[in-house]
Parts: C-alpha cells; structure tokens; sequence
C-alpha cells in the first residue's frame, strides 16, 4: 500500500480574486464552477488557481511508501567538461549528439576524471494505479513499455512521451555498468532534480530516497555496487501536485494551463550523473570572500571524516597576473582557513571576473587522494539603510522576472546554451538581474550568471501549499536549506526570497505563519550571513530584510499613488504584514503588458496581460514601460524594481520576448524605455 487515503475532505475556502496580483492556489474539493474557473472574468485579468485536495495524501512514512525502480541495457555515457578558463567564454557550450544535456552539471564542484553522465534513454512506465510496488511488478523489465529521454519531464516533447495529465506515480529503468577502475572509491549518484517524491533502487534494493521536487540529493552507492558489472537502476517518482503539503511552484493544478499556471513537471528534471570519488574526499566546501580583510575563506567538509589520521586541505587560487596562491591546513572533521588576497579584482555586473580555485585532500604521506576544481568571484552585497550596495556601492536594481519555462522542455532548458541564452537576452535589454520566480533553477544557469556578471534573488517554488500548515512548513524549510547550501558560493545570487504572495494566511492562523518566516529566515542566517533575507516576494511579510510590493498598474501615475497612498507614506499591500521600517522598497512586480505582434497573434489562442491593457505597437507597448520606469527612476527612495516578465509563458502573454524567444520590439527602443535609473546608483 503506498498511502493512506485521507480521512475527511478540508472545507472549501472562498475565492479572493484581484485584479493587482496573481493568487495563489485556492481549492474546491467538491466541484470547480464556471465562475470558479474564471471564464465570465474580465479580460487581462487572471483565474484564481484552483484545486482539489488529492485523495492520497503521501504520508512521511517510509513502510507505506516504498516506492522502487529499474533501468534497461544502456551502457553509462563518458562525459567531460571544458578545460577552458572559467573567464574565457566560448561561444557554444559543449554539445555530444549521443545524449541531452552533457555538460558537466555542477561547475563550482567539477572533477577532472571518472563521471558518468546517465542521461539519455531510459525504459520508463506510468503506474496509474500506484500499484506497481504491492505487485512487484517494476522488478521485470517487461513492464516498462515505453522509452524516455532523461532528463526531460514526461510531460514535455523532447522526453518522447508528451503525457499532459497528471502523472502520480511514475517509474524509471536503465541498466548500468560502473568502470571497474573505480573499485574502493565511493560510488556516487547525483540527481539534479527529481519531483516529487523520488525512491531508487539498484539490483532490486533499496539504496535511497529523497522528498522535494526542486533540490539537488546524492546517494551513496558504494554498498551496493559492483564496479564492472552490469546492474539494474530503477527511480520511483511520485508525485501529487494538488496535495496542499507539497510545494509546486507554477505547475497547474487543473487538467488543463490557466491564469498563471503552467503545464506541470513531473519525476526526473534534472541531470542525472555518477562519480568516484575518495572515501576521504571532499563533500563540498563553503568559499566566503571577505573584502574588507581582503581574503576568501575555505570551509571544507569531507565525505568520510577521520580523526585517527589527519588529511590535509589545500587550496590554490589563480591570480589576474596568472601567479597562484595557495592555503592549506590539516583538516579531520571540519575546519576553516583563509587565504589573502590583497587588492582582489572585484566581481560586478561590468567586469564578472572568477577566481579559478584548486581544492586538494592529501594523506599523510602528502599523495593527492582527492581533487576538486572551483571558482569564486570577490564581492559584497548588502543592505545600508534604504538602498542595495553591491561592493561598496549603491546600486539600483533593473530585474526582469524569469520563471525558467521552455516550450519544448517545460522546467528543463533544451540545452546548456538555451540557459545562457536567456542571461544575454535580458543584458541586451539594460537589466541587470533577474528574480528567479517560482523555480529553482539548475546549477548551470548560475554558473553561467556568474560568468555574466547577472544578479539574481534565488527563490523557492512555493506555490502549491498551505503556508500555516505544519506539514507544509516542515516541507518547505527542510528542501529550503537543501536549496540553500547547495548554491551559496554562487557570487550572482544576491538575495534569498524563500516565498511569493503569500496573502490569503487566514487571521487564526497567523501566528503560525509568521512562526515559520521566522524560522526560514534564522536558520538561512546560519546558513549565509552575506546575503540579504527577502521573506515573500510582493507580500505578506513577517521578518524581511527587504520590503517588496507588486503594482500592476495601467499608468505612473497610478504606480506612484499606489506606492505612496498619502504624502511620505509607503503602501503596506495588507492589514496581516509586520510594519515597514525602512528597509530597501522593491517593486519586485510591475508592468505585464500584453502585446504580441501580428505574427505570433492566433484568434484561437487565448491570452492574457495584467490590467487589460493590449498596446497594438511595440512603440504603444515601450511607452507604457517607459512612463512607469521613468517615473520609479525619479522616486529616489525606490530601490529598484523587477518587470513581469522575459518571455511569454503558454497562455500568459506579457513577456518581452515571446514564448520562443523572439523578439517584440526592437532592442534599442525596449532598452531606451527601462535604462531610466537614479543618479545615485554607481552601476
């Protein structure tokens, strides 16, 4: 049995439409009406998003899930990385048209040998039934009828299947052959992202499990393995979008796309790759820089600690003038060392400048047992009174909102260069950043917005979930910190935002609300003390480091009124938010025009853009962006903004790039309507 069936349905919340803001997910669990579903509503306005409970809600039990996986006779796939300078920018990203995406998945964490990319074909089956495990049916290999291209979602066409319905509980075969050369190294499999519920077995054995659809986890397979042999891998996935416990982001939870929601991601997202690796290597390692002492600090963490004999840790830094320069210290379960770096070559949007890093484990005998090869950019970002500083300096933030959709992979770039592409789509235009909304996106992108000097907000896929609810929070703070950890040495992530709009809290439950911010933002703090904590995009905010707002607005005029509603007064957006004190304002939405041109325009294609607004003409469209940016620009308490959005998202048409990619409006002229910025700002 893989769930227990809930006992009683929860009872129907109301329905709290605006017409400033998208609503999070509101469910019905007794029937979705016309009205409901938004179709009488005005047009340019947004559905709510509506769901019903799902009638097995996953218990956190490991008896009652026990879900399990195969693989079919595919040999493993070699991969290697580029040996190019990380400051060196080639104009094409490895390709290989043997398998997707064979690019080495985590550049601040890369070794130069032995990993195995598992991408590419793996058998795979729908369990509609969640009945697979009770019969022991995914042990044979017959029961695996279709192929899948991983890492491709199966609701997405370049995996092969393109299933658009939900897909609960999913199963994932391939056989493998681990080299026989990596005897007596730790076998490790790495997943980048599997949604949700993700339980692996090899040879018919459970190895491990992971819950959360959006972070990156590793198993360790070297109890299980036999180098040079060939064994069977298999991934259960479940996944149950509508159970309110289970953050989802943007992913529909309707049959069909509406109002802000998208075709939704289900199972293997992400890479999926192995690695041998030392049994005293390294796990990670925690690189800080510190200008104002002018030097990086190292914290490295092993696989395997062992204290009966000392390792040494060593890390070399490339310098701008091509020297090096090298720390070390001798490290058994933790440790910290700081390496000089006088007069650091600064990292900024301008000049992205990386520090190449060799991380090195040695024996006592002084032999290299494990090597790691790394990166980090010099520079500070943080909060002095009402402005952002980034080095020293103030600066304003120019954003576009990202949400990471792709039309032929859904939450799954087509290719490493598509994730780069996006980056230099946005610098044409004039941003600077972009907040990374309602996903998190792989490591590959901030690899390539650290090597493009792009700021981002890091945010989680929070939508989906009762924020009051215990096993909601407890769901969201435990895959948060996963999140956290992962991407911390990233120097383009500049802001923590672990929530969005989070305004329907009802009054009886607020208390537990703002309990769990608090707890969010304390335990980041532990995690990270050089970033700023951004608690819930647009509202309701309980302990935040920056206070944001989301102005749909037809004109300046308007955004300004709704931003000041009197004279020296800043706009709370609702009655249930801790008070403003004078942190950085943000307007982290704005704008959302809808505007496509003749060429994309379908008469059977529904769309939509905030406040009805439809201009006719790219020229219409930059005047409506100009006289909102223009008017923020000359606000100097305003400190900066994000615009909705880079492109176009299925039925959500307000991007300034289309779904595809395409252009809309000349670059200069989009570019000249947002350039407007404060004199203050220094970049």
């Amino acid at each position: 049995m893989l769930g227990r069936r809930a006992s009683r349905l929860a009872p129907p919340r109301p329905v709290v439409r605006s017409r400033r803001a998208r609503t999070r997910p509101r469910r019905c669990p007794w029937r979705l009406t016309t009205a409901m579903l938004g179709r009488n509503r005005p047009w340019g306005s947004p559905p709510s998003r509506l769901a019903t409970p799902h009638p097995a809600r996953m218990q956190n039990d490991r008896s009652r899930l026990n879900p399990i996986l195969l693989l079919t006779k595919l040999d493993a796939y070699p991969s290697s990385y580029s040996t190019t300078s990380i400051n060196q920018l080639p104009r094409k990203s490895m390709k290989s048209p043997s398998i997707p995406r064979p690019e080495y998945p985590r550049m601040q964490f890369r070794r130069e040998t032995s990993w195995l990319n598992l991408n590419g074909p793996w058998q795979f089956a729908f369990d509609h039934g969640m009945s697979f495990a009770e019969r022991e049916i995914w042990k044979q290999k017959e029961n695996y009828p279709l192929s899948i291209q991983v890492p491709f979602p199966p609701e997405s066409e370049l995996s092969g299947i393109r299933e658009k319905d939900f897909c609960d509980s999913v199963w994932y075969r391939r056989e493998i052959v681990i080299p026989a050369d990596w005897t007596g190294k730790n076998i490790l499999l790495h997943f980048g992202a599997v949604d949700y519920y993700a339980h692996v077995y090899l040879d018919n054995e459970e190895v491990g499990y992971h819950h959360g659809g959006s972070s990156s986890f590793t198993i360790d397979l070297t109890p299980f393995a036999k180098p040079g042999t060939t064994q069977v891998l298999v991934v259960h996935a479940l996944d149950f979008t509508r159970d309110p416990t289970q953050p989802s982001g943007k992913q529909s939870s309707l049959y069909r796309s509406h109002g802000c929601l998208y075709t939704r991601v289900t199972g293997i997202w992400q890479t999926v790759w192995m690695e041998a690796v030392a049994p005293c290597g390294l796990q990670n390692c925690v690189i800080t820089p510190d200008l104002v002492n002018e030097q990086v600090l190292f914290r490295p963490q092993l696989l395997t600690p062992s204290p009966e004999r000392p390792l040494r840790f060593t890390a070399t830094v490339t310098l701008p003038d091509g020297k090096t320069a090298q720390t070390s210290c001798d490290i058994c379960n933790a440790a910290s060392v700081a390496l000089p770096l006088p007069s650091p070559r600064l990292w900024c949007p301008s000049d992205p400048y990386l520090y190449e890093t060799v991380l090195e484990i040695s024996d006592p005998t002084g032999t290299v047992i494990d090597r790691v090869e790394s990166y980090f950019g010099m520079r500070s970002f943080d909060i002095r009174g009402n402005r952002f500083y980034l080095n020293g300096k103030p600066i304003y933030l120019r954003w576009i909102l990202d949400q990471g959709f792709y039309p032929t992979g859904i939450w799954t770039a087509p290719s490493d260069d598509d994730l780069r592409h996006d980056i230099e789509l946005s610098l044409q235009l004039g941003f600077n950043g972009a907040r990374l909304h309602q996903k998190v996106f792989e490591e590959r992108f901030h690899y390539w917005a650290d090597r493009l000097g792009y700021l981002t907000s890091a945010e989680f896929a929070s939508w989906g979930i009762d924020y009051w609810e215990r096993p909601a929070q407890y769901n969201c703070v435990r895959e948060w910190l996963q999140i956290v950890q992962r991407d911390l040495n990233h120097p383009s992530i500049v802001l923590w935002t672990p929530m969005n709009e989070t305004r329907d809290v009802p009054h009886a439950k607020l208390f537990d609300y703002r309990a769990f911010i608090f707890d969010l933002y304390n335990l980041t703090k532990a995690l990270d003390t050089t970033r700023p904590f951004h608690d819930a995009s647009g509202y309701s905010h309980a302990l935040t480091d920056v206070w944001s707002v989301h102005p749909y607005e037809k004109d300046g005029r308007d955004l300004m009124k709704f931003i000041h509603p009197q004279p020296g007064q800043w706009r709370k957006t609702y009655d249930n938010e801790c008070g403003f004190h004078g942190q950085p304002y943000f307007v982290d939405e704005w704008g959302g025009f809808r505007y496509l041109p003749e060429t994309e325009r379908s008469a059977t294609e529904p769309g939509w853009g905030y406040n009805g607004l439809a201009p006719k003409s790219p020229a219409e469209l930059c005047a409506l962006i100009e006289d909102q940016a223009k008017a923020m620009a000359e606000d100097n308490e305003i400190a900066g903004w994000c615009y909705t959005q880079l492109t176009d998202v299925e039925q959500e048409q307000n991007g300034v790039y289309t779904y595809g990619r395409n252009e809309k409006c000349p670059t200069e002229m989009l570019k000249k309507a947002l350039g407007w910025k404060p004199a203050w700002s220094e970049y």
